[in-house]
């Protein structure tokens, strides 16, 4: 911007009003204006002075707006245009000046004409000038269709001022006669340089910038147009009323002229104006404007009142002219729809362009476009955030050279194939090396584009596909291994148990698997508890693992399971070589809460050479694994044919038990007496179950119990034995003096059940047995888990009333402490003790040591499987007190023991009993 030579840019914002005259010149313009309106309103004028008044009075006020608009221009902060603008307007105000001048020097000094024609070339260029100088300031720019809109706006406005100064100025003016033909030219040109200033009001009122409004210009806008007016009316008033006197024209021209000189004294344009006029991208919509509407007001309005005096040939042009001036506004209507259309279709346009930009430039995928030879000529912003790369480090290079090797071939193929048919490809997996150095895995789907003239290349969109892959592979690593021991699991075993069966096939070799199950590995968690067990689990897993080749598989199969695939197996030395080495690595002591725990493995073998699948292999290891761990455990078995067999009838006989639950009436009751050995009276009796097999005939105990206690059948089984046993004994007891005590089994499995109490308790209630009079028996082994639920429950049984017995005493490993720990009250001596009483003539020390030790813990003694008079003889000496066995009577029938406990009586060498012809010990008492 120019600043005023004259005056430094710090001071030209901030000139107090008495310096610049902002204030105190239009204040003296208007002073001066009243004081002439009093003047010759109060009749003055009329002599000499009065018309050297007249003619001097525009004069200082034509003086006052050249200063003031040349003054305006050098002010600081006026741009150029404006300044150009407001010398264009000095220089109009001049000629004024110059005319009026002119006219004053012909009418006082000379004595001519002050209306001489000649005169009027002073004031002419003023209203060319003004029109420039409306046109000069600074006007904002518009859009094509806002250009339509303007000059159908301007051609209104123009068209219908253009009518009301013909019909109202030009008309009168020509029909006059006063006027020579030479008057009559000067008198039309006036009105039409009014219409050039009413074109440079329109273009500036119209294209103003919005910031613009107000202020000094609009004052410099009304300014104008009275002067405009003034000027129209003026010729018609002196023609009327001459020159003498105080004319209304003379009023309006003091007011136009007080308006400019305010509004020049003051003028400003804002800042924000000009830069919006400065910028060339700057395209605005046209506000709207009242003024085409008021003309075509004014006009009708204009029809109306000749149409009232009924001019016919007035009237006819006036009509004429407002219809078009009416039809212009109806194209600009049109063009206005037209333009709204077009309005919308842009905005939605930049809708959905602004939203899709906002799309792709937030969004988390990258979106490329690469050309057909695999260029990229866009990326989007996000790539920074997923790859590492700015935007611009990657347009213009090949997508090769952002992928591995491996996938640079599959892109080729993606992008050929994008290329050559429309539409998405199906999605596709990369690696595209990160900025970083390292690798991300991408996933990639292409949309050919080439056709779209905005795009014209294939748009390929990557989404980082990197934690699903690392998701993935956790999920493949959790579905074929052990979450607890890493090792393989289950599914992952047995499809490389496949595997190899398919290379042993294919090289004539042999495999062997192993299937290994820890024994008593239930009581490290019932005594340790499970966190305890699952230490032991990895413990186990990483012995296993160094007991094998690193080709070789070791696998957790569920609970205290562990299979081992040995490959490359030459015969089953190799085999078996594995088996002791796991057995021995399973037998180290394991630190577990401070204290060592021995654990033992029972193993099972299974070979192949390529015959059978994998699970055919797996099921035959198990069932091998089961024969050892039946065979005494701690040891392993190889497979043998006749070992499936064994199996499948094992399976069989398992539902054919459940189902003879459900029905019931297969099971029965044998019963063995119990006799004092001193006076040989039975002062009790053993309940022993039978399963009367409709197909296999009588099952004994040790043929179905184990398989009941693995399925939990016996739960159900004992109750039933429990029940019936009790419901014998009291109806053997009813009505007589007999005090006969009844021995019942009890599992261990049924310890563990939660309901074994309640069973008893219902049991004696549903009987009305006495309490004292059953006996619960329990085998050692349940005592050495030294498990407090099972010490909480025998304590809870013998709350009952009932007695407990100790099985099969003294064939357990653990210390004697639970005899004081537990409410024991009946030792029974294992029959493998009893067999060595009268072989050698001396009593074994062992079976001396439990009647001992019974006496001294207060605890009746038992001896089982008495078969012959002198272990009876022998144990009488020992000081046992009660006994069993054959020599008295093996397990009978209710109806049959009834008949002994009548029948049955003893002296002093023998028992007078039904039954007593068993001498061998070769037949076991079940």
């Amino acid at each position: 911007m120019e600043q005023d030579a004259s005056l430094p840019a710090e001071t030209a914002s901030a000139r107090p009003w008495w310096s610049d005259g902002s204030n105190a010149i239009p204040t003296l313009a208007v002073l001066y204006a009243l004081a002439y309106i009093m003047y010759r309103g109060g009749g003055g004028g009329e002599d000499l002075i009065g018309r050297i008044i007249a003619h001097l009075l525009f004069l200082p006020l034509n003086l006052a707006t050249a200063v003031l608009a040349w003054r305006a221009s050098r002010w600081a902060g006026v741009d150029a245009r404006t300044r150009r603008a407001l010398r264009l307007m000095t220089a109009a105000f001049a000629c004024v000046l110059a005319g009026n001048a002119v006219s004053f020097y012909l009418g006082m000094v000379l004595n001519g004409d002050p209306g001489a024609s000649w005169t009027n070339i002073f004031y002419f260029p003023f209203y060319p000038l003004i029109l420039l100088g409306l046109l000069a300031f600074p006007l904002t720019r518009r859009e094509q269709h806002e250009h339509r809109k303007f000059m159908f706006d301007a051609a209104v406005v123009l068209l219908a001022s253009g009518l009301a100064i013909w019909y109202l100025v030009v008309r009168p003016t020509v029909v006059t006669e006063q006027l020579t033909p030479m008057g009559s030219a000067i008198a039309l040109a006036y009105p039409l340089g009014d219409l050039l200033v009413l074109l440079g009001l329109t273009t500036f009122l119209l294209r103003r910038p919005r910031e613009s409004r107000g202020g000094s210009r609009a004052i410099l806008v009304a300014g104008f147009i009275v002067y405009c007016l003034c000027d129209l009316a003026n010729d018609l008033v002196v023609f009327k009323l001459g020159w003498a006197g105080l004319n209304w024209t003379d009023l309006t021209y003091l007011v136009a002229y007080c308006l400019l000189i305010l509004a020049l004294s003051r003028f400003e344009w804002p800042r924000e104006a000009l830069a919006a006029a400065d910028n060339a991208a700057a395209v605005t919509t046209q506000p709207f404007s009242p003024l085409p509407y008021a003309a075509i007001l004014m006009d009708c309005v204009l029809v109306l009142f000749v149409a009232h005096r009924q001019w016919s040939e007035p009237l006819a042009v006036l009509s004429v002219g407002t219809l078009g001036a009416m039809l212009i506004v109806v194209f600009r209507q049109v063009a206005a729809v037209q333009e709204n259309a077009e309005l919308i279709s842009e905005r939605a346009t930049r809708q959905v362009e602004a939203r899709f930009r906002a799309l792709v430039q937030h969004s988390s995928d990258v979106i490329m476009i690469v050309n057909d030879a695999g260029v990229i000529t866009y990326m989007s912003p996000s790539v920074e955030q997923i790859l590492g790369y700015a935007p611009d480090a990657m347009t213009g290079k090949s997508l090769d050279g952002f992928l591995d090797e491996a996938c640079g071939a599959a892109a080729s193929h993606l992008i050929a194939s994008a290329a050559a048919q429309p539409g998405v490809t199906a999605p596709a997996e990369w690696r595209m090396r990160h900025r970083a150095g390292h690798w991300l895995h991408v996933e990639i789907v292409g949309t050919n584009l080439l056709h779209e003239p905005t795009v014209r290349g294939i748009v390929l969109n990557a989404r980082n596909i990197n934690e699903r892959k690392v998701l993935e592979a956790q999920l493949v690593h959790q579905a074929f291994h052990d979450p607890l021991t890493g090792l393989a699991n289950r599914v992952l075993f047995l499809d490389r148990v496949s595997h190899a069966l398919t290379m042993v096939r294919r090289h004539d070799q042999m495999l062997a698997v192993l299937f290994v199950d820890l024994d008593g590995f239930k009581t490290i968690n019932d005594s340790l508890g499970h966190l305890a067990g699952d230490r032991l689990l990895v413990t186990v897993s990483q012995r296993l693992l160094t007991c094998v080749r690193d080709s070789d598989t070791v696998a957790r199969l569920g609970g205290d399971e562990f299979a081992l695939l040995i490959e490359d197996s030459t015969d089953n030395d190799a085999a078996t070589v594995v088996a002791e080495r796991v057995a021995a690595a399973v037998r180290h002591p394991i630190q577990l809460d401070g204290r060592e725990v021995f654990m033992t493995a029972s193993i099972g073998i299974a070979t192949a050479c390529g015959e059978g699948t994998g699970s055919d292999l797996l099921r035959n290891a198990d069932v091998a694994m089961y024969v050892a761990k039946a065979g005494g455990k701690a040891r392993y078995e190889h497979f043998a044919e006749e070992m499936h067999g064994k199996a499948l009838e094992r399976l069989e006989l398992q539902g054919e038990l459940r189902r003879a639950l459900d029905r019931g009436g297969e099971f029965t009751l044998l019963y063995q007496p119990i006799v004092e050995l001193q006076t040989g009276e039975v002062t009790g009796v053993e309940a022993l179950v039978r399963w009367l097999h409709p197909e296999r005939g009588t099952l004994s105990p040790a043929q179905f119990i184990p398989l009941a206690e693995e399925t939990g059948l016996i739960v159900p089984l004992g109750r039933w034995v429990v029940r019936e046993a009790c419901r014998q004994a009291q109806l053997w007891q009813g009505g007589t003096e007999r005090s006969l005590t009844l021995t019942v089994n009890v599992s261990g499995y049924q310890l563990q059940h939660e309901g074994v109490v309640d069973d008893v308790r219902d049991a004696l209630a549903d009987s009305g047995l006495d309490p004292r009079h059953l006996v619960l028996e329990i085998t050692e082994s349940v005592l050495m888990q030294e498990n407090e639920m099972i010490l909480k429950r025998l304590r809870a049984l013998k709350d009952l009333g009932v007695r407990l017995a100790i099985d099969d005493f003294g064939t357990g490993y653990s210390s004697l402490g639970y005899l004081q720990r537990f409410p024991i009250d009946i030792l029974k001596i294992d029959k493998a003790f009893v067999d060595d009483i009268g072989s050698t003539g001396a009593e074994p020390a062992l079976v001396r040591a439990i009647i001992a030790l019974g006496e001294t813990l207060r605890l009746q003694t038992i001896a089982e499987g008495i078969e012959l008079q002198q272990q009876w003889d022998g144990l009488h000496r020992l000081g046992c007190q009660m006994g069993q066995g054959y020599l008295f009577a093996r397990p009978v029938s209710v109806a049959e023991i009834g008949t002994l406990l009548d029948e049955g009586s003893a002296d002093g060498h023998g028992v007078s009993l039904p039954v007593r012809h068993a001498k061998t010990a070769s037949e076991s008492a079940a």
